[in-house]
């Protein structure tokens, strides 16, 4: 055997060995298109004998099978690249590395899942198969899932819906809406056979025994609570009539309060009319719910504490307002004394400073009797709101209770009334008195071209007979003084 027909027998073992391969991957024996014959000799018919030839679609369908066969279900690490998002909801995106780079698609039943925001330049982990493209001969994988690498999917699902809603101006405080302070109607969503519904309505009707609780049963954890929740805020604002709402549920995983991190739940109470309270989890837990509300509660049971107030905070409440309403009175009594007494420092007064003193008795008479009044007035409140609520207490009779809350909006508004009465009392005196000032000034009755004539003793002369001969005096003017001596007198007056 010579050099050349060995190497034709190699050649020939090597051509059998790749087509036995593609036969174990592929789907049947591969059927060659076609022989080639360049010459009637013998070497030739030989040589093309051993040549198998394929067509471009019979070698790419064989790949697609094997390699389709032997990469699924795997995972592969790195950054995202050209990310598209159709209309059709599909994701198409480069997969790359310093080395290399494989195209991906998503498919918009499995995009929709995914719970956080991909976007270029962030490294990830996806989990697929590989697919084959047999009309462009291009391989991609076909993702089934796609991780964010560092931080978990929820976590960073939950900074990104963060910051955007904050972008959006809905955490501001200047949305926060305050509580009322005696709510009759309270609207709950959350589930209705959890911890949470228990606590805050034990609470509620222990401090207010007839509050009216209404209570919408929602999924609070699964894929459908989310929705749930949303809707039951949407519900409560069209029924209308509650004094405010609370969305809460007890304890959990990340994954178990993850309803209340939607943003269809978080639009749904920062478009709420009614004031919201969020309660959900404990203390350390925090929710994109706990942002958009009105109010967060640490627990269930804390929401209800904020939601109505012990008795004991009510009265509290009214003695502040007490202690305003008297800081008012002082501040404006203060500031009478201050330009009476601005007024009754100039020595041209003197002769009507006993009046503005009785003037400034009777703004402190007035002060008293206000003061008196206020008092008497918060007094009687606080006895009347004791007696009403023990009546509640003891007869559960439920229009007792918005008598009584009639009754101190009335008398409310007659103690403003009368505060206001005594205030404008006050200064139509105060203006009555700067009249009659302005009527009895000396400067006045100055700047009409007349004078004052002061002995040299400081005496106000009246009579010419008051005066001697070379007296010195002192001549008052509107503008001015002037120091004379007495040369002549005439005690009669003369036209």
């Amino acid at each position: 055997m010579d050099v050349r027909r060995h190497h034709r027998y190699r050649r020939g073992d090597r051509a059998r060995s790749r087509h036995q391969a593609l036969q174990a991957h592929g789907s049947g024996p591969l059927k060659p298109v076609g022989k080639v014959s360049s010459s009637s000799s013998s070497s030739s018919v030989s040589r093309d004998a051993e040549r198998t030839i394929y067509s471009v679609g019979e070698i790419t369908r064989h790949i697609k099978n094997h390699l389709e066969n032997a990469f699924t279900g795997i995972w592969i690490a790195g950054e995202l690249s050209n990310l598209k998002r159709p209309s059709s909801g599909h994701r198409y995106f480069t997969l790359k590395d310093d080395q290399a780079q494989i195209s991906a698609v998503m498919f918009q039943s499995d995009a929709r899942r995914v719970r956080f925001r991909p976007e270029d330049g962030m490294a990830v982990l996806v989990w697929g198969h590989i697919t084959v493209y047999e009309p462009r001969g291009n391989y991609q994988i076909r993702v089934k899932r796609i991780e964010p690498r560092g931080k978990g999917e929820l976590q960073l699902a939950f900074e990104q819906l963060k910051a955007k809603l904050e972008k959006e101006g809905l955490f501001a405080e200047s949305l926060k809406r305050p509580l009322p302070l005696l709510p009759q109607r309270v609207g709950i969503v959350t589930s209705p056979s959890g911890d949470a519904v228990r606590d805050v309505c034990r609470i509620l009707h222990r401090r207010y025994p007839n509050l009216e609780v209404l209570v919408y049963p929602a999924k609070v954890q699964g894929s459908m609570a989310a929705a749930e929740i949303a809707q039951g805020v949407r519900v409560l604002n069209r029924l209308g009539g509650f004094d405010v709402l609370i969305v809460t549920r007890g304890g959990g995983s990340l994954e178990d309060l993850w309803p209340f991190n939607e943003e269809s739940v978080a639009r749904a109470i920062a478009t709420s009319a009614i004031p919201v309270v969020s309660a959900v989890g404990h203390e350390a837990d925090f929710t994109i719910a706990d942002f958009v509300a009105d109010r967060r509660a640490a627990t269930p049971s804390a929401a209800a504490e904020i939601v109505v107030e012990r008795k004991e905070d009510f009265l509290r409440h009214v003695t502040v307002l007490k202690g305003r309403l008297d800081k008012a009175v002082l501040a404006g009594r203060d500031r009478l004394e201050a330009k009476v007494q601005r007024v009754a420092a100039h020595h041209a007064f003197m002769a009507v400073r006993h009046g503005v003193e009785r003037r400034s008795q009777q703004v402190d008479e007035a002060d008293y009797r206000i003061r008196g009044l206020v008092e008497r007035r918060l007094a009687t409140l606080a006895k009347r709101l004791d007696e009403t609520t023990r009546r509640l207490e003891a007869q559960r009779i439920d229009h007792k209770l918005g008598q009584a809350r009639a009754t101190l909006s009335a008398l409310s508004g007659r103690l403003d009334a009368a505060e206001l009465k005594t205030r404008e009392g006050a200064h139509r005196t105060l203006g009555r008195l700067g009249a009659k000032l302005d009527a009895l000034s000396p400067l006045g009755v100055l700047g009409r071209g007349y004078s004052l004539t002061w002995t040299a003793q400081g005496r106000l002369l009246r009579r010419a007979a008051d005066a001697a001969v070379g007296d010195a005096v002192r001549v008052d003017l509107d503008k001015g003084s002037l120091h004379c001596r007495v040369e002549d007198k005439d005690d009669e007056r003369t036209t």
